[in-house]
């Protein structure tokens, strides 16, 4: 089955400070990104991993919440952790146009 790698990393960035790191590995060789209903399911599965991740998160130096900055950051990562030609079929089943 094909798992996207740790998003680990990403999460580090987007909490900058955080105590301990956290993973999420995210399945998607069930799913066929090249059409909505697949795209669909991998965005679920990537809410759920980021909302997770970004539990608690918070700006540098303050009790500010930076859990959307850090959500959004977890799905740009999982979706560059795709392979190439699974990105290229995921954006087009999104409707997204690449420049």
């Amino acid at each position: 089955m094909k798992t996207l790698a740790s998003l680990t990393a990403v999460l580090l960035l987007a909490s900058a400070g955080a105590a301990s790191a956290q993973e999420a590995r995210i399945t998607f060789g069930d799913l066929n990104l090249a059409t909505s209903t697949g795209a669909a399911a991998f965005d679920q599965r990537v809410d759920g991993a980021a909302r997770g991740l970004c539990r608690g998160a918070r700006r540098p130096g303050s009790n500010i919440s930076d859990r959307t900055v850090c959500e959004a950051a977890v799905r740009r990562e999982a979706v560059r952790q795709l392979p190439p030609a699974v990105q290229v079929d995921y954006a087009a089943s999104r409707g997204a146009t690449a420049y």
